[in-house]
């Protein structure tokens, strides 16, 4: 065995001994934000509000799943968006329009879970500004084959930068009137 090997050994035990450094966040602290807002991960300064958007609703459009097998029905969802911050939501233009998901909405109990998404139109979303998103979805029911339930995420790819991100979900749970067994 080279002696270079026992060496490496040590050098490498001690790096995995050292803690962790601090993030850039939290670095510079809250209260050393450079002026004209925070930066984002490619460096630049955000100038101005940041947007921050929430669920207001989500309701099926249907009082009853269509069912496609036993427990298994297709049915469609409506989130209501609303952008509470101070600034405009700008989804990113260079995003081809599929990208561009405003919604996602997924079943609670398909597992692992294939989000149903909203894409497109708009581009922004300005401050006070309330969007409604029409999703259709499969969805599977319990065992009495007549409930079901749904999380919708709004920006599910976290592309808008937003004051605060752990207000973008929302779970519903829905009853169909016509049992799918």
């Amino acid at each position: 065995m080279p002696r270079s090997v026992p060496l490496l050994t040590v050098l490498i035990a001690a790096a995995l001994a050292l803690p962790a450094s601090a993030s850039l966040a939290q670095q510079r602290g809250r209260q050393q934000i450079p002026p004209g807002g925070p930066i984002i991960p490619s460096g630049r300064v955000l100038a101005g509000e940041l947007p921050d958007l929430i669920i207001l609703n989500v309701v099926s459009l249907s009082s009853s799943v269509q069912c496609i097998r036993p427990f298994i029905g297709q049915t469609s969802i409506l989130v209501a968006v609303r952008n509470v911050g101070k600034g405009p939501a700008v989804m990113p233009p260079t995003l081809p329009t599929l990208g561009r998901s405003w919604v996602g909405v997924l079943d609670l109990i398909i597992f692992p879970g294939v989000m149903s998404i909203a894409a497109g139109p708009p581009p922004k979303l300005d401050s006070g500004e309330t969007k409604s998103f029409a999703v259709s979805m499969i969805v599977q029911l319990n065992a009495a084959g007549t409930a079901y339930g749904v999380r919708a995420r709004v920006d599910p790819q976290n592309f808008i930068l937003e004051t605060n991100e752990n207000n973008n979900e929302k779970i519903r749970i829905f009853t169909s009137n016509t049992p799918c067994k």
